[in-house]
């Protein structure tokens, strides 16, 4: 299945559905993403020019859409699903040593290691404190269990950092914990503000994990086909950064011996040789390790709709569903 198309779904489509919502999902981002000191708001406001897709909070935000109402506290619930997928982006570049975040500078390279550790800390309490003193109970439940899961899959990503004999389930609990987790947090709070909705949070939460697990599968093969231009940042990152990602796992799995030998001599005892990057991706498009990639992104879209079939009487299912499509299908 081509990752590009004339079928592919555009984002924007999607958000036209909750284009007045996104207005206010801005307004309110931009005023929670601020500091009281001066570092804090320079580094903020550099923040605020790396502007994401906002494809968690456009997932909040159709969820909750009731007619053509908004819950009072869906656009600050979007806003703060936002801040923690920021927070996670400078802690991962902390991490990486990564220099360049959507075409900018990251923080740790603009203001260092330390400014960008406690960045990313701020930016995480700031919104369990915002949610407290809003008593968003119910959403702050979920936030909080998500970014558990998330630091514990952080530490496990490290652990197994460079491990070329990577399992493929490990590979699946990690992008489950990692990233499709705070999808389905979107999901599941969305619902929550919902008065229709609210009985289908659990489904929509599964929802809202199967397309993280084929989001996150479509962004690792990106990393091997896709350009820097589109992924704002260098292609190759991961397995320079040592991250064993599924289009190596199964492309490794299917190699011949001699070629994982080679490759072993290469790179050594660990991966993430930047002087094997060529070989190592000529391994990933030889031996079918972005075909299976795109057929485990199309398994887990496919599970991801068939947790909307008892919505099919409420407009998000069929919106929801156009968020697969995009997911397997972007590239832009």
């Amino acid at each position: 299945m081509p990752l590009a198309g004339e079928d592919r779904v555009k984002l924007q489509s999607l958000q036209s559905f909750v284009a007045g919502e996104l207005a206010a999902f801005e307004r309110e981002y931009e005023s929670l993403l601020t500091g009281e000191l001066d570092l804090l708001q320079e580094i903020c406001g550099h923040l605020r020019l790396g502007k994401s897709k906002r494809f968690r909070p456009t997932l909040l935000l159709v969820t909750s859409k009731n007619g053509g109402e908004m819950h009072e506290d869906a656009a600050f619930a979007a806003a703060c699903v936002e801040l923690v997928h920021t927070a996670t982006l400078v802690h991962d570049d902390f991490i990486d040593e990564a220099e360049t975040r959507r075409r900018l500078p990251t923080v740790n390279v603009k203001w260092g290691p330390s400014a960008a550790l406690i960045m990313g800390d701020f930016l995480y309490t700031k919104v369990f404190s915002l949610m407290t003193d809003r008593g968003m109970d119910e959403a702050m439940r979920i936030i909080a269990s998500t970014t558990f899961r998330m630091s514990v899959a952080e530490m496990m990503q490290l652990e197994r950092r460079g491990e070329v004999d990577l399992p493929e389930d490990d590979y699946f609990t990690i992008i489950s914990e990692k990233t499709a987790v705070l999808i389905a947090a979107s999901c599941e709070i969305g619902a929550l503000l919902h008065p229709k909705l609210r009985r289908h949070h659990a489904e929509l939460s599964a929802f809202g994990h199967d397309l993280g697990m084929a989001f996150q599968i479509t962004d690792d093969i990106f990393d091997y086909r896709g350009d820097a231009r589109r992924l704002g940042k260098p292609v190759g990152a991961d397995w320079k950064e040592g991250r064993i990602t599924l289009p190596f796992i199964a492309a490794w799995r299917n190699a011949p011996e001699e070629t994982r030998k080679r490759l072993r001599e290469a790179m050594g005892p660990k991966a993430g040789d930047p002087a094997a990057w060529e070989e190592v991706r000529e391994m990933v498009q030889n031996y079918g390790g972005l075909e299976y990639s795109q057929e485990m992104a199309s398994h887990f879209g496919e599970r991801a709709k068939e947790n909307l079939l008892t919505l099919a009487a409420h407009p998000q299912a069929g919106i929801l569903s156009d968020a697969v499509d995009y997911v397997l299908r972007r590239l832009d």
